[in-house]
């Protein structure tokens, strides 16, 4: 039997699995060793759960669901602001749709990668730049293939601008999972968080929860308007509610 994989080998294999449970992750598939093509193999299965456990466990739904909110509401708002007829289009909504959930899934998996140690007030912009880049690419490939799925430039561009605004702010708002994840089934040893989370002053939440409800109510005509803006109270209100919580 060979004593364990080589250093390309765990390279290799620790380049595909989160951070926070990288070391354990290693030391469990070195002590299953036996060969490079066995080692391999127990990668390729244990490494997809692991990533979706650690999905799991760094994901909060009710967030989640805010955030979907907020990246739709974006690029809707870009489209009726820019360009109505691309609205009427049949595939219109489902475009749009399709350009939010690539940068929903890309926050996801952002969650999921980041380090728990390593916490700042420009994290949440970070991870939601990083994420509307990711549908930016998505969005240039499908221009070069095809181009039913793909949105507007300007629209895009504006569309990406706002949600950054907008899921930047509620990741200041509802801190991320990352600092203390939840969860799934029994917690592992390798998930334990250490440190104080960073707290961010009520006045600077306030201001971004005033300037999210200004700019998108800015966004629409006045039918639009109201409801818009009674949407994103109803979410305020949520969130002081589950602050004081």
């Amino acid at each position: 039997m060979e004593r364990g994989p080589s250093r390309l080998l765990e390279a290799v294999a620790g380049f595909f699995i989160p951070r926070a449970c990288r070391e354990h992750v290693l030391g469990d598939l070195c002590e299953r060793y036996t060969s490079p093509a066995q080692y391999m193999m127990d990668a390729l299965r244990t490494v997809p759960l692991v990533i979706i456990s650690r999905i799991r466990r760094t994901t909060d739904a009710q967030v989640l669901l805010m955030e979907a909110f907020a990246l739709y509401l974006s690029y809707l708002a870009a489209a009726s602001f820019l360009d109505r007829q691309f609205l009427t289009d049949q595939r219109g909504l489902l475009r749009l749709a399709i350009l939010a959930a690539i940068a929903l899934v890309a926050l996801m998996v952002g969650d999921a990668y980041s380090d728990p140690k390593k916490r700042s007030l420009l994290r949440p912009i970070l991870c939601a730049a990083t994420a509307i880049e990711s549908a930016c690419l998505a969005q240039a490939l499908f221009w070069a293939g095809n181009r039913e799925l793909a949105v507007p430039a300007w629209i895009m561009i504006f569309g990406s601008g706002l949600s950054i605004v907008l899921v930047s702010g509620l990741r200041l708002l509802f801190r991320p999972v990352t600092e203390h994840p939840q969860g799934a089934g029994k917690g592992a040893l390798w998930l334990a968080q250490t440190g104080e989370p960073v707290r961010i002053p009520s006045v600077v939440m306030h201001l971004v929860a005033c300037v999210w409800i200004i700019v998108m109510a800015a966004c629409f005509d006045q039918p639009l308007r109201r409801g818009v803006v009674a949407i994103l109270l109803a979410l305020g209100v949520v969130a002081q509610l589950r602050r004081n919580s």
